[in-house]
C-alpha cells in the first residue's frame, strides 16, 4: 500500500518579526529626541527669564500697554508710553550710521510713542518697531484693526527709504487661546499677525523681496508672564530692521 504524502507545510519567511525591531528603534529616537528637545527649551526659558529681568532694570519705569488678552480673557489698560532706546544694541558705526533714522523714525511716530502704541528699540540684529498686540488687533484675532493702518502707512514711509531687509516677527503671551477661536495654538496665532503686518507693508509699498513674517507664539517674551503688564507687552508684532553682516 502507498504511503500518503504529507502535506509540505509552508516555510515561513525569514526575519517575518524583523519590523519589530526598527519600529522599537524609531519609537527610541524620537523618545531621545523629545527629551533632548525638552531640555533645549527649559535651557532657552531660563535665557529668557534673565534677558526679561536685565530689561526691567536697564528700562525700570517703562510700563507696558494693555487692553483685552489675547487668552480669553479681560484686562485694565494701562496708556503710559514705552520709551524709545535709540543706540543701545547696535555697534558705535552702526548707531552713528542710523542716528538720523532713529531720530526721524522717533519724532515720526511720537504720538504712538506717548500712548504706547509703538516702542522703538535696538539690538544686535538691527533696529526694532515693535506694536502693540492689543492695539494693533482684536483679542485673538490676526485681522488688523483699520484705524492702526494710519500708524503702518508712516511706518512704510521710514522704512522705504531703507535697503535693508525686514523681518516682521510676531509674539504672544503665555495664556493659552481661547477654545472655539480661529487659531488652536499661540504659535498660529503670532504667526498669522506677523504675516498679516507684512502684507500690509507690502501693500504700502514695500518690495516683497525684502520682507519676509515669522511667529514665535511665546518662546520669546521680553517680560514675565506672571503680571498683566508683562503679558500685555509680550503681545506684540516687531518689526527688525536687519543689519546683520
Amino acid at each position: 500500500m502507498a504511503r500518503r504524502k504529507r502535506k509540505e507545510e509552508p516555510e515561513k519567511p525569514e526575519n517575518a518579526e524583523r519590523w519589530l525591531l526598527t519600529y522599537a528603534d524609531l519609537i527610541t529616537l524620537m523618545m531621545a529626541f523629545f527629551v533632548v528637545m525638552y531640555a533645549l527649551s527649559n535651557l532657552q526659558k531660563s535665557k529668557f527669564e534673565a534677558l526679561s529681568e536685565s530689561l526691567s532694570v536697564a528700562f525700570r519705569g517703562m510700563p507696558g500697554i494693555q487692553a483685552e488678552g489675547s487668552g480669553g480673557h479681560s484686562l485694565s489698560r494701562t496708556n503710559a508710553p514705552l520709551r524709545a532706546a535709540p543706540g543701545t544694541g547696535l555697534s558705535p558705526k552702526r548707531a552713528k550710521k542710523n542716528t538720523p533714522f532713529l531720530e526721524r523714525a522717533t519724532s515720526t511716530l511720537q504720538s504712538q510713542i506717548n500712548t504706547g502704541t509703538i516702542r522703538i528699540d535696538t539690538e544686535a540684529r538691527g533696529i526694532v518697531l515693535g506694536l502693540s498686540g492689543d492695539v494693533f488687533f482684536r483679542e485673538g484675532q490676526a485681522v488688523l484693526n483699520s484705524e492702526s493702518l494710519a500708524s503702518l502707512e508712516q511706518i512704510a514711509e521710514l522704512l522705504r527709504e531703507l535697503p535693508q531687509p525686514i523681518v516682521v516677527e510676531g509674539f504672544t503671551d503665555s495664556t493659552p487661546v481661547g477654545r472655539g477661536g480661529a487659531f488652536t495654538s499661540n504659535l498660529g496665532l503670532s504667526a498669522s499677525r506677523a504675516v498679516s503686518v507684512a502684507e500690509a507693508l507690502e501693500l504700502l509699498g514695500l518690495d516683497k523681496e525684502r520682507v519676509a513674517a515669522t511667529g514665535y507664539g511665546d518662546a520669546k517674551p521680553l517680560r514675565s508672564n506672571d503680571t498683566p503688564e508683562g503679558r500685555a507687552y509680550n503681545r506684540r508684532v516687531d518689526i527688525l530692521i536687519r543689519f546683520d553682516e
